[in-house]
C-alpha cells in the first residue's frame, strides 16, 4: 500500500485567508497602540483653546487700522467670526474699524459717529471677545452689563447679540420694564451678558437678593449722553455705586459727552476718544436730504394729513412731543383714513404692545409710525423713507437723533422739520452750530387739505375723543412751557384759541399754569406802582372842598349860637371815642366794597362822607336843641372822621415807621395791604385837619358868647 503526502510539506503554499487574519490582527494592535499614544500626548480642549487665545492676544498690539476692511482682518475667535458671517456682517464701518481694536486691547473707549454707522457691533464684538478670552461660564455670574435708555433700543441690541453670539456658550438676558419681575429674579444670577434699561436694573439691585455685579468685567452705555443727562442722573449714580471700579467701560452715541463730571462718575482711566466724523463737513449722513417748512400752529394737523395723502407708498416716522398728542392724533387719523397703515408707539403703552408695534413696523414696506422720542435713539427701522418732526425738537442733538432713523448705512432718506414762526430763527441757529444743513421749502396751497370740519364732527359724536383732544391740547402747551430754551419756545406767542379749533375743539380748555404765566406781568406792574406810591405825601385840600366846608360852617354857626349853653357836654363827647357799635358799622361800610380797586376805594370814602354831611341838616329840624347839638357832633365826627382818635394816632405812628425799603421787601399781597392802610391813613389825616378846624372855630365862637 502507498503513503499519503502531507499538505504542509515544504513544497505546499501558505493559506492566504489565515495570513490575512494574522496581518489584520497585528495591524489593529499597532493602531490601538498609536491611538493610546496620541491620547497620552494630546492636550485637553481647554488648554488648546487657551493657547489659541494667547495667540490672538499677541496680535492685538499689531492691529493696523488702515489695513482692515473686513471683520476677518481682526484677530477674532472662530465662533465670533462664524456668527458675523451667518448674520451677513462682513465689511466693517469706520466706527467699527477705529474702536474694536482699542476695545480688544482693554482700553476705555468713548465712540461717537453719525446715526446708522454701526455702533452696535462696535461694542458687541469686544463684549463677546472679552468673555471668550476669560473662558467665562454661567457659574462665573455677570460679566458684561449693557445699558440702553429705552426698552426698544435694549430689545434691538439683544436681538443683534443673539445673532452674532449664538455660537458661544454664554448666557444672555434682556431685563426691561413691563415683564415679570419674579421670573427675571429667578434666572438673573446665572446670566453672563445683561442687556437692560436703568430703571429695571436698579430695581433688581434693590429687590433681588441673589443679584450682584462683583465680577463685572465690562460696562457698556449705549446712547451715553442720554443716559448720563439729568433724566437718569439719580438712577445712574445709584447703579454705578454698586459696580466695581476695576472694569472696562465703553460709551457710544451719535452725540457724545465730553463732560469731565460725567466721565469722573464712571471712573474712566485714560479713555480713548474716537470721533469718526468730528472733522466732517456735516454731522448728519451725506445721503440724508433735510428740509424744513414754516407754518402756523393751527395749520399743522392739516399739513400732516396732506403730507400722508401724498406719500402713500412710503415708510415714514412722525415724531411728537408728548404721549397724549400721539394718542389723540393716532385715533383721529385712523378715522380720517388717509390710505396708509398707521401705527403708534409711545411710553404709555404696555410692553407687549410696544414690541408688537415695533416688529410690525419693521415688517411693513409702507406705513406711518406716530411716535414720541422713545423711538428717536438707536432704533434701526429698515428702509425708512421719511422722518417728519411734527413738533420742534428740544435741541439740535434731539433733531440729529430723530433724523437719524432714516438714511442708515449709506441708504437714502429725507427729513422734514415743521417750525412755527416764533421757533424758526433760534432753532436754525442751533442747527447751524451743530453743522446740520437744512433748506426751507414752501407748502403748496393747492394740495393742502383742511380737516378741521371733520375733526369737529368727530368730537361732536364721541365724548371720549373730545376728552382726548382736550388732554392733547393741554399736553402740548405744557411741553412748550417746560422747555428750557425760551428763545425757541415761548408759550405766550402761541395762538391758543386757533390751535384748539384746529384740534376740533370749539373752546380752548383752561390751562391753569398758563393763567399763572399771564398774571405775572400784572404782578410786576403792581410792584412798580407800589414803589411809586410808597412815599407818603401830606394830605391837601382842594379849593372846592374848602368853599364847601366854609358854606357848611356858616350854616351851622347859626344853630350853634342858639345852643351855646350845651357846648360843654358836646366838647366832652367830642373828646371821647365813638361807641363800639358805630365803629363796627363804619368798618362794615369799608368792607362792603371788596370788588373795587384801590383808587376807587380812596375816592369813595370822601364822597360817602359828604353825602352823610349833607343829610345832617334835615335831621336837626325835627329834634330839640339839646339833641341837635349832640347829634350834630356825633354824626359829624362819625361821618367826617371815620376812625377813632386813638386808632388815628396808631395809624400815624405806623405810617412814620414804615419806610420805602421795608415796603419794597414785602410780598405783593403785603404791599397791597400796606398801600390800602396808607391810603386810609392819608384820608384820616386829611379829614382830621378839617375836624380840628371845626372844633377850633366852635370853641372860639362859644368863648365869644360867654
Amino acid at each position: 500500500m502507498g503513503k499519503t503526502v502531507d499538505s504542509r510539506g515544504s513544497g505546499a503554499r501558505p493559506d492566504p485567508v489565515r495570513s490575512f487574519n494574522r496581518w489584520k490582527k497585528k495591524h489593529r494592535h499597532r493602531q490601538s497602540q498609536k491611538k493610546q499614544l496620541r491620547k497620552q500626548l494630546k492636550k485637553p480642549e481647554w488648554q488648546v483653546e487657551r493657547e489659541g487665545i494667547s495667540r490672538l492676544m499677541q496680535k492685538y498690539d499689531t492691529i493696523n487700522v488702515n489695513e482692515i476692511t473686513r471683520f476677518s482682518d481682526f484677530p477674532l475667535s472662530r465662533k465670533t467670526l462664524k456668527g458675523l458671517q451667518e448674520a451677513q456682517y462682513r465689511l466693517v464701518t469706520e466706527i467699527q474699524k477705529q474702536t474694536i481694536g482699542l476695545a480688544l486691547q482693554g482700553k476705555d473707549v468713548l465712540g461717537a459717529a453719525k446715526t446708522g454707522s454701526g455702533k452696535t457691533l462696535a461694542f458687541l464684538v469686544p463684549v463677546l471677545e472679552a468673555l471668550y478670552r476669560l473662558q467665562w461660564t454661567s457659574t462665573d455670574g455677570l460679566g458684561v452689563l449693557i445699558i440702553s435708555p429705552t426698552r426698544e433700543l435694549a430689545y434691538q441690541t439683544f436681538e443683534v447679540l443673539r445673532k452674532v453670539g449664538k455660537n458661544h456658550d454664554f448666557s444672555a438676558a434682556l431685563i426691561i420694564g413691563g415683564k415679570d419681575l419674579k421670573h427675571e429674579a429667578e434666572r438673573i444670577n446665572n446670566i453672563n451678558i445683561l442687556v437692560c434699561t436703568p430703571g429695571r436694573l436698579l430695581q433688581h439691585m434693590d429687590e433681588t437678593i441673589s443679584f450682584h455685579a462683583t465680577n463685572l468685567q465690562m460696562l457698556v452705555l449705549d446712547e451715553a449722553d442720554r443716559i448720563l443727562d439729568m433724566g437718569f442722573a439719580d438712577t445712574m449714580n445709584a447703579i454705578i455705586e454698586n459696580l466695581p471700579k476695576k472694569r472696562q467701560t465703553l460709551l457710544f452715541s451719535a452725540t457724545q459727552t465730553k463732560s469731565v463730571k460725567d466721565l469722573a462718575r464712571l471712573s474712566l482711566k485714560d479713555p480713548e476718544y474716537v470721533w469718526v466724523h468730528e472733522r466732517a463737513k456735516y454731522s448728519t449722513p451725506a445721503t440724508l436730504e433735510q428740509n424744513y417748512i414754516v407754518c402756523e400752529l393751527q395749520q399743522k394737523v392739516s399739513v400732516l394729513y396732506s403730507f400722508l395723502r401724498s406719500h402713500l407708498k412710503k415708510k415714514s416716522i412722525v415724531f411728537f412731543s408728548s404721549c397724549k398728542e400721539v394718542q389723540y392724533l393716532y385715533r383721529v387719523f385712523c378715522r380720517l383714513r388717509p390710505g396708509i397703515s398707521i401705527l403708534a408707539l409711545h411710553g404709555r403703552q404696555q410692553q407687549m404692545r410696544r414690541m408688537e408695534v415695533y416688529n410690525e413696523f419693521v415688517r411693513k414696506r409702507a406705513a406711518v409710525l406716530f411716535a414720541t422720542d422713545i423711538a428717536a435713539r438707536g432704533l434701526d427701522f429698515p428702509a425708512v423713507n421719511w422722518v417728519l418732526q411734527f413738533d420742534c425738537p428740544e435741541d439740535a442733538n434731539t433733531y440729529i437723533h430723530r433724523a437719524g432713523r432714516t438714511a442708515r448705512y449709506k441708504e437714502d432718506g429725507e427729513a422734514l422739520l415743521i417750525l412755527l414762526p416764533s421757533e424758526e430763527k433760534a432753532m436754525l441757529q442751533q442747527l447751524l452750530q451743530k453743522k446740520v444743513p437744512v433748506k426751507e421749502i414752501k407748502i403748496n396751497p393747492e394740495k393742502l387739505i383742511d380737516v378741521q370740519k371733520k375733526l369737529e364732527s368727530f368730537l361732536a359724536q364721541d365724548q371720549d375723543l373730545k376728552e382726548r383732544a382736550q388732554r392733547c391740547f393741554v399736553s402740548y402747551i405744557r411741553s412748550v412751557y417746560l422747555m428750557k430754551d425760551k428763545e425757541v419756545f415761548d408759550v405766550n406767542k402761541l395762538p391758543i384759541s386757533e390751535y384748539a379749533l384746529s384740534l376740533g375743539l370749539a373752546v380752548a380748555p383752561r390751562v391753569r399754569f398758563l393763567q399763572k404765566v399771564q398774571k405775572q406781568p400784572t404782578k410786576e406792574l403792581v410792584m412798580s406802582q407800589a414803589n411809586k406810591v410808597i412815599e407818603p405825601r401830606a394830605p391837601s385840600l382842594t379849593n372846592d372842598e374848602v368853599e364847601e366846608f366854609r358854606a357848611y360852617f356858616n350854616e351851622k354857626m347859626s344853630i350853634l349860637q342858639k345852643g351855646g349853653k350845651k357846648l360843654e357836654g358836646t366838647e366832652y363827647r367830642l373828646a371821647n371815642s365813638v361807641s363800639d357799635e358805630e365803629q363796627e358799622e363804619d368798618d362794615e361800610e369799608i368792607e362792603d366794597k371788596p370788588g373795587k380797586s384801590k383808587g376807587s376805594q380812596t375816592q369813595s370814602v370822601p364822597n360817602t362822607e359828604a353825602q352823610k354831611i349833607e343829610e345832617v341838616p334835615m335831621q336837626f329840624l325835627d329834634r330839640d336843641e339839646e339833641e341837635e347839638d349832640a347829634d350834630f357832633f356825633k354824626v359829624k365826627r362819625h361821618n367826617v372822621f371815620g376812625l377813632d382818635l386813638k386808632e388815628n394816632k396808631a395809624l400815624q405812628e405806623f405810617e412814620a415807621t414804615v419806610s420805602c425799603d421795608d415796603t419794597a421787601a414785602l410780598q405783593p399781597w403785603q404791599q397791597r395791604e400796606t398801600l390800602s392802610q396808607k391810603n386810609k391813613s392819608a384820608i384820616t389825616l386829611k379829614y382830621s385837619l378839617i375836624l380840628l378846624a371845626i372844633n377850633s372855630f366852635t370853641v372860639y365862637s362859644t368863648s365869644g358868647n360867654h
